[in-house]
Parts: C-alpha cells; sequence; structure tokens
C-alpha cells in the first residue's frame, strides 16, 4: 500500500500521542490524589439546593457522604485526621434538615467516637449533650454516650458529673434506674463517696417501690461493697439485709 503523505501525518501523530502518553505516565504514575480535610458545611438553604429543594432528600445524601468522607480511591483516613470541629458544623446542620432522625447522631456516637485521639472527641460530645437533652423518644441514649466518652475516654470528670446530672434530670418512670444514679457514679469516681452514697440512699428511700428488684439490689450492692468501708457496710441495716442478716 503507497504510504501517502497523509497516512504518514497520522502516524506521526500517533506516535506523538504515544510519546506523550508515556511521558505523562512516567511523570504522574506515582501521585495520588490528597484529602483536603472536612470541607466547610453551607448554610441550610444551601444544603437543602444539593437536593434540588428536598430537605429529607438533602437530610440523606449529605448523611452518607459524612458517612463515607476521608474513604476514597481505595484509601480509608484515619479518624483522628479529621477536623472534628468542622464536623460537629455538618452535625447541626444536618439537625437543622431533621430533627426526629436518629442516623446523624447515631453516627456521630458510635462511629466518629471511635476517633483515636481522645482530644477530638469534644465536639461529638457537645453535639450529643444537645441532642440527647431532648425529650423526645429514647435521644437521651446519646446524652448516656456523651456520659461515658467523657468519663472513660477523656477522662473528664467534671464534664462527665455535668452530663450525668442532666441525664438523671431527664428520668421518668419506665426509664432504666441509672440514669438516675449516674452522677452518684461519676462523684464516687471523683473520690467524694458520702455525696454519692446519700444520693443513692435517697433514690433507694424515696422510689425503691417503683423499681424493678433487680434494680434496688444492685443499688443496695453498690452502696455496701463500692461506698461504704468494708466496717461500716457491717453494721449497716442495708447491707444486713442483703446479706440475710
Amino acid at each position: 500500500m503507497k504510504c501517502t503523505a497523509r497516512n504518514r501525518l497520522v502516524y506521526l501523530f500517533f506516535a506523538a500521542s504515544l510519546a506523550a502518553n508515556i511521558f505523562f505516565w512516567i511523570h504522574s504514575h506515582g501521585l495520588r490524589s490528597e484529602w483536603a480535610n472536612v470541607p466547610p458545611a453551607p448554610a441550610r438553604a444551601g444544603a437543602a439546593m444539593m437536593g434540588i429543594g428536598d430537605e429529607q432528600f438533602a437530610y440523606r445524601a449529605i448523611g452518607i457522604m459524612l458517612q463515607n468522607m476521608g474513604d476514597y480511591g481505595g484509601r480509608v483516613t484515619p479518624l483522628s485526621e479529621y477536623d472534628f470541629g468542622a464536623l460537629k458544623n455538618w452535625f447541626f446542620l444536618e439537625d437543622s434538615l431533621d430533627s426526629h432522625s436518629n442516623y446523624i447522631p447515631f453516627l456521630a456516637a458510635y462511629y466518629y467516637a471511635g476517633t483515636q485521639d481522645p482530644d477530638n472527641l469534644t465536639p461529638v460530645i457537645d453535639y450529643l449533650e444537645e441532642i440527647g437533652a431532648r425529650s423526645e423518644g429514647q435521644k437521651w441514649r446519646y446524652l448516656a454516650q456523651a456520659v461515658f466518652l467523657a468519663r472513660f475516654v477523656q477522662g473528664d470528670l467534671n464534664r462527665a458529673l455535668v452530663l450525668a446530672e442532666k441525664l438523671s434530670a431527664l428520668w421518668e418512670e419506665g426509664r432504666p434506674a441509672w440514669m438516675r444514679q449516674m452522677p452518684s457514679f461519676i462523684m464516687a469516681a471523683q473520690g467524694d463517696q458520702r455525696t454519692a452514697y446519700e444520693m443513692m440512699m435517697s433514690i433507694l428511700q424515696n422510689d425503691a417501690e417503683k423499681m424493678d428488684p433487680a434494680e434496688v439490689r444492685f443499688m443496695a450492692g453498690y452502696i455496701c461493697e463500692r461506698l461504704l468501708t468494708p466496717e461500716s457496710a457491717r453494721e449497716h441495716p442495708l447491707c444486713k439485709a442483703i446479706n440475710g442478716l
């Protein structure tokens, strides 16, 4: 086949394209995209526009984004590298779109709370404190999780006590007794056994008949085994009663 000027031009263009692709690959094959961390949260109106005006669609779309944020291109970003201050803004943005759903509170309490850096948890605790203080349904459970994170992960007993007192105030008949007991647990951890004892005894004296027998026995055991000294426990009427003396 006769090689015309047009064919030579096509071959030349193909060779140049191949050479350009090889050159580009040599210089770029080791490059990886870098995550710019958590972006700023938009205003509520801007977030709604992400769902074409449908706030529920926007809520779910942003929720999926938060659930998978930082995982891209086959790479996984440790939670400790996230900007938790920016995440807090996204959490409250989602709350403005749907304050009834448990999706984002659950994500904050049981996914993002798994960060390897306890200092990151303060924005999460702030968020759970506000959500968990609501009387709706069982949202108090998020406040209980905030107490746990402050007490056992951050080791901040003062913050844990403030949260525990808020949790205790939400108790009503039908809810677990440990909600009311939580402040005394924190006080005992702080070394204030006397105040913890007085709180526990007050609950037993005023509301024992409303409580499950197992909860009553737990409280009695806690008082006798954790709050009283062995000498005091041997003489205490409550401790004698549970030991059959």
